[in-house]
């Protein structure tokens, strides 16, 4: 989290079954080279970044950079796993957004969401994703660009969330909290964790996303989905 730009990481589950494995570094040293490389944006009088680089900065080539890093870390480290990416930046009027895989991103507008990314996905639960065998990369990576206005609310989360709480009913909890104590991202987003808890527990009579997406699949599928969940919460200011 900065002040002009989110992001999020998921390490794939898959990978808990091989030894050694550690996703959830791979997925940290990502985020930290992300974080890393917007902040040589911050002082651009002792960079070589100039001005217009400032303003013309690409999520995409932000998560290439972090990639070739945190790749180049996997190999001096013997760091083995894999992991879905979303970075979203800031600039002027602008939220420009890079996305690999299952992470997801709303937008919200006075009580209505204006954006929602699709997942990227090979398959039913096997998204893109960047590491150790993976044949995709961040030129693979979705890019959006969407205008945004001042006190716009956006909201990340690793698929632990999207999977387990529906869109609209993401769009009401954001609605409750606002109306009744004004927006404080981080009442946002102890919402929505708990609303993920909540289903993901409830294997028998909770309805999900995951499980209406596992029907369509042809699968049997019954109540949420127990997996990690993130969530960030910020406002355009």
């Amino acid at each position: 989290m900065r002040y002009d730009s989110l992001g999020v990481a998921d390490g794939v589950g898959g990978w808990g079954q091989v030894k050694g494995a550690n996703p959830a570094l791979y997925s940290r040293k990502l985020m930290h080279y992300a974080s890393a490389e917007l902040n040589n944006y911050d002082d651009i009088a002792n960079t070589d970044i100039e001005i217009g680089d400032y303003y013309g900065v690409d999520p995409k080539a932000i998560l290439a950079k972090s990639y070739a890093l945190t790749t180049r870390d996997a190999a001096d480290e013997g760091i083995v796993g894999s992991s879905t990416a979303l970075v979203v930046i800031l600039r002027d009027d602008e939220l420009r957004i890079a996305n690999i895989g299952d992470c997801g991103i709303m937008i919200i507008r006075n009580h209505e969401p204006i954006f929602r990314n699709e997942e990227q996905q090979h398959s039913f639960n096997f998204p893109f994703q960047l590491g150790t065998g993976s044949r995709d990369s961040p030129v693979d990576a979705q890019l959006f660009k969407v205008k945004v206005q001042e006190g716009d609310i956006v909201i990340l989360g690793s698929d632990g969330m999207f999977d387990n709480v529906f869109d609209d009913e993401i769009v009401d909890i954001v609605r409750g909290v606002v109306n009744g104590g004004g927006v404080d991202p981080k009442r946002i987003t102890d919402a929505l964790l708990g609303r993920a808890r909540e289903v993901a527990e409830d294997g028998r009579f909770a309805s999900s996303p995951f499980q209406s997406r596992a029907i369509q699949e042809g699968l049997y599928y019954q109540g949420g989905k127990m997996d990690d969940v993130t969530v960030l919460a910020g406002v355009v200011r």
